[in-house]
This record gives C-alpha cells, sequence and structure tokens, in this order.
C-alpha cells in the first residue's frame, strides 16, 4: 500500500513523521452510509449511534455525527464529549455498568436513552424520579444465552433466571420509572469457566471475531419473545429494541441484517418498535491505518527472522488478541518468508503480529492496516509518547492530533 486515499506513504512520513496514524474520511462516510442503508432496506425505524468508546478522536465523531449517527456512549466522561460536539441529549444512547447519580440525573432531563446496566443503578434512577417529581422513560440491558459456553454475563439484567421480569415487575409496580427499551449487547471476548481458581480471566479469554449472524439471530427471538411477554403481561409497550454492535465489516454485513430484521419483523407482535444498532468497528476499523518503519532486522539461531518496528502494542493493544495486518509500503522483491514484527517497547510480549513478508531491511515502510477500532482509544504513552492522527479528505490532509511531547504527558503532575 504505497498510498492512502491518493496521499503516499512516503510524502506523509516525510512531512509528520512515523510512526503514524492516518484516517479516511472516505471510507468512514462509505461505511456508515452503508451500515445505515442495509438495515434501512429492511426495516422501517432505523437509528444509528456510533459505538464512542471504539474510536472517540472528535475529529472522527464529528464526520460521523454529520452524517447522521447518534451517540452511543459507555460513561459520563464519553456523554460529556458528545455534549460538547453538539449532540442534543434525544440522540445520545447512554450505557454502561457505572454511571453517577449526578450524570444520571443530567441525562434524563436531557432526554437521552438510559439503558440501565443493574438494580443498585435503577434504584439511583427511581430517586432520580421521585426528586423530579415525574416518571423517568427507561431501557433495561438484559443478558441472554445464545448458545455459546460461557461464565455468566456482567452486563445487565439475566433473562434466563427471571432477574429481567422481576425488573420489569418492580417498574411496573412503584411506577416510578417506565421500561421503553431492551438492550443487548454480544460480547466478543467469551471467557470460558475453568477448574484451576486462580487461573486469571487473561488466560481464558476466547475471542469470537466475526460472530456468527445465528447469535444475533437467537438473541433477536428471545428478545422479542421477552417484549411480547412484558407486554402480555404487565401491558408494557417496547418501544425500542437496541440490539448493541460488534458487527463485522461492510462487505460481510448482509447476513447479520437478515437475522436481526426478520427476527423483529416476524416475532413482534405489536406495533414495531425503532431499532437501535451501536456499530463501532464496522465504522471506523478499514478507515484508520498506520504507518511504521523497520528500525532493525534480527536474524535468529533456529532460522526464524523478526523486524523490529517503531510502533508497539502501546499504540496497537488490540495486539493481545489478534496479530495485526501489515504490509510493505512500497513493493519489495523475493521471496515472502515467516516474519515476527515486533514493536519497540523493552517487553518480549511487544508482537504485533506473525505473518510472511519479504525481505526488508532498516529504514523500509510498513502499513498496518484496519487498525480504527479499540486502538486509539486504548493506547498509552508506555515508553514512547502517542504519535500524531492525520485526516485524508478530498485528497487533503489534515491533522486530527499532533504528536505528544514529554511536556504534554508530564503537564498534570504536581511535583
Amino acid at each position: 500500500m504505497n498510498n492512502i486515499d491518493g496521499i503516499s506513504t512516503d510524502k506523509i512520513v516525510h512531512e509528520y513523521g512515523s510512526p503514524i496514524f492516518v484516517v479516511s474520511a472516505k471510507t468512514l462516510k462509505t461505511n456508515l452510509r452503508v451500515f445505515r442503508e442495509e438495515f434501512s432496506k429492511k426495516y422501517p425505524q432505523v437509528v444509528v449511534a456510533y459505538s464512542y468508546k471504539t474510536n472517540y478522536l472528535s475529529g472522527i465523531l464529528d464526520i460521523i455525527h454529520k452524517e447522521g449517527a447518534w451517540a452511543e456512549v459507555a460513561s459520563g466522561f464519553e456523554y460529556d464529549l458528545a455534549r460538547l460536539l453538539g449532540v442534543p441529549g434525544n440522540s445520545i444512547v447512554f450505557n454502561g455498568p457505572y454511571k453517577k447519580k449526578e450524570e444520571l440525573k443530567k441525562a434524563s432531563e436531557e432526554g437521552a436513552l438510559i439503558n440501565v446496566d443493574h438494580l443498585d443503578e435503577l434504584k439511583q434512577l427511581e430517586e432520580i424520579a421521585s426528586e423530579l417529581e415525574r416518571t423517568l422513560e427507561i431501557g433495561i440491558r438484559i443478558n441472554i444465552n445464545v448458545g455459546v459456553h460461557q461464565l455468566p454475563d456482567r452486563f445487565g439484567f439475566n433473562l434466563d433466571s427471571g432477574e429481567a421480569i422481576q425488573i420489569v415487575r418492580r417498574c411496573v409496580e412503584n411506577k416510578l420509572l417506565r421500561i421503553i427499551g431492551l438492550h443487548i449487547h454480544l460480547t466478543s471476548y467469551i471467557i470460558e469457566p475453568d477448574h484451576e481458581e486462580n487461573t486469571i480471566p487473561a488466560r481464558r479469554i476466547n475471542l469470537i471475531w466475526p460472530k456468527s449472524p445465528n447469535l444475533y439471530r437467537t438473541a433477536a427471538e428471545k428478545v422479542v419473545r421477552f417484549a411480547n411477554e412484558i407486554r402480555e403481561k404487565f401491558a408494557v409497550n417496547i418501544r425500542y429494541i437496541d440490539m448493541g454492535g460488534g458487527f463485522p465489516s461492510i462487505d460481510l454485513l448482509d447476513s447479520y441484517v437478515d437475522a436481526i430484521v426478520y427476527s423483529i419483523l416476524n416475532g413482534f407482535k405489536s406495533e414495531l418498535p425503532i431499532l437501535i444498532l451501536e456499530p463501532g468497528r464496522a465504522i471506523v476499523n478499514n478507515a484508520v491505518h498506520l504507518i511504521a518503519t523497520v528500525v532493525g532486522v534480527k536474524e535468529f539461531p533456529n532460522d526464524e527472522r523478526g523486524i523490529i518496528v517503531d510502533a508497539g502494542i502501546n499504540l496497537l493493544p488490540t495486539s493481545f488478541w489478534r496479530w495485526q495486518e501489515i504490509e510493505p509500503a512500497a513493493k519489495v522483491e523475493g521471496d515472502l518468508r515467516e516474519t515476527t514484527v515486533y514493536g519497540p517497547l523493552c517487553l518480549q510480549t511487544d508482537i504485533l503480529a506473525k505473518t510472511k513478508l519479504q525481505e526488508l531491511k532498516a529504514g523500509d515502510k510498513l502499513v498496518i492496516t484496519n487498525v480504527g477500532a479499540y486502538n486509539i482509544s486504548q493506547s498509552s504513552s508506555f515508553i514512547f509518547p502517542r504519535p500524531c492522527v492525520l485526516l485524508i479528505e478530498n485528497e487533503s490532509v489534515k491533522v486530527l492530533r499532533r504528536a505528544e511531547t514529554v511536556d504534554d504527558i508530564f503537564k498534570f503532575e504536581m511535583l
């Protein structure tokens, strides 16, 4: 990949340095438009709420909101960021297991859709409803067995145990909260049961990616049955179903659309609810690349080869879960050879990929593709400062975030 949206990688590195993140505005817009259109062709009322935690660079968010997306936030910090960017409260979906009472009150007053995660949060909202002297409309997150063997889901109210329906009964009886929405989110990380009591979770995690459309079908069918059940038992009318995120790339979307949409269309027994979707990775992942430079080549005694590049797991923390996709920025002659790509950190675990590459030398440029999801938002200044982030739009280049300096990193320290 010798250029990104018409701008050569050599020119980018020459002017802005290496490593460097590069964002394609064109790809962001295309992904969002296609995602919305694919669902809207088959379902009458669709809301796309972009998942802030996936990548919350303000320049990226600005493009996404100008395309008409709502904000899906998972903390008061993200909620405030959305409001700062001009997103009205009634275009924000407020999720997450920790919402402070003052944040819940503010979101309630501003008309946000609050999906309640647990009983203590529900009690806080009951207090707020009493203080405001009005009934608050809420959604509840429910967790569902979709057939994947895993430990209990830590988020939401369990459907199979009866916890979810008890929460509905509580809200109906005390009349402080009115449930109008049901929310689920299928995790990408499955923590499997382990007989060793002290085994750390990271050693028991399997990354399920991409998730099967059948998991979404099962989840949607169970949510619809639950919506029908609480309407019949308690006269609770669900106005929105929020199917969360976790969707794959746009070109794989068709089967996921069908799995969700037809489950709702065929199963819902009253007026169809609004369908809310919370894509993150599907919108931003392939819109961001990282250009890096080879700084050293290693030949190991077992005939294995390694290369060291100037970008590590501090910039690409998703390398802990999957190897990165890497290609030379310019054409390289020669046969492919098994290569371990190391970052520059003084850590044995600083490995970005084990892949096949041609013979490379110090100074060669690489493009690490599809890094827009969960890297920039989780990156850190461990050992090296974070680099510049560029935006390419209409073949022009703009700095979204300048490179960090030592002063930036330490300016909040008091001594």
